[in-house]
């Protein structure tokens, strides 16, 4: 490992014993430009060998993001549009705009006092509970077909706490499209308990967990995966199936 993500490794053991947090962000934001998001990776993955536990690794991992690079922008720009992770890239958006509804649907709701069939916000959530279920085909394709060709590098970190956070997520979608199709069946004040509990925590883990494959694990894979690669992974990906708000063509082609 260069000396350059030795220091890396050391820093993100520093955050991780939360030992003087500032101070230790500090030296980390001086390597900002010089650390790539594989080069983090790979700094998590030596602390994984070395018998680091992947539930720390995941703490960890949102600590350590706020003195990471975004990478983004660039990576968007040089991704042709049909790329794949192009395409997980577009539904992030589609998925925090998804999530943006969620939110504010819940809150309207939180300030009624009964259930009205008449309202419109009803609707609004029981469609955006089928959405969340769909964001499933996106989570699919990571898992089945992204996530092996980065693990097959060596990089197995990641991915592995994203499969956690993925397998974390399901029932709270789960949880609010039933809760949305049975809201006429239930005592109200116990439905907006629940639809607001249920929504606050998936709301603000997906929207980490999201940032988190967007600015770490998808520029990882831009960089380690061979290019002879992304043609089977796109083609796997099309076999699994897309989801109802997935653009795989630009409009106007």
């Amino acid at each position: 490992m260069s000396d350059k993500k030795e220091r890396l490794k050391e820093i993100l053991e520093r955050l991780n014993n939360d030992e003087d947090i500032e101070g230790v962000k500090a030296e980390a934001r001086e390597l900002i430009d010089e650390i790539s998001a594989k080069d983090l990776s790979e700094a998590e993955q030596a602390l994984i060998n070395e018998g680091l536990e992947e539930t720390k690794l995941r703490h960890l991992c949102a600590a350590h993001l706020e003195v990471m690079a975004d990478e983004l922008d660039e990576l968007q720009r040089d991704l042709e549009y049909s790329h794949p992770l192009a395409v997980l890239i577009r539904e992030h958006d589609e998925i925090l705009e998804t999530l943006n509804r969620l939110e504010i649907a819940v809150n309207k709701i939180d300030k009624l006092d009964e259930y009205d069939p008449n309202n419109e916000v009803f609707g609004e959530l029981k469609e955006v509970g089928e959405l969340l279920l769909e964001t499933e085909k996106h989570h699919e394709r990571e898992e089945e077909a992204l996530f092996p060709e980065v693990d097959e590098k060596g990089i197995t970190g990641p991915t592995r706490i994203m499969r956690m956070e993925h397998d974390d997520l399901w029932p709270y979608k789960e949880e609010i499209a039933e809760l949305a199709n049975n809201v006429s069946e239930m005592d109200f004040a116990e439905f907006k308990r629940q639809i607001k509990e249920l929504s606050e925590h998936l709301i603000l883990t997906l929207r980490d967990h999201i940032y988190k494959e967007n600015n770490i694990l998808y520029p990882t894979a831009k960089d380690v995966v061979d290019e002879d690669k992304w043609e089977s992974i796109q083609k796997l990906s099309d076999e699994i199936g897309y989801c109802s708000f997935t653009t795989l063509e630009e409009k106007g082609e």
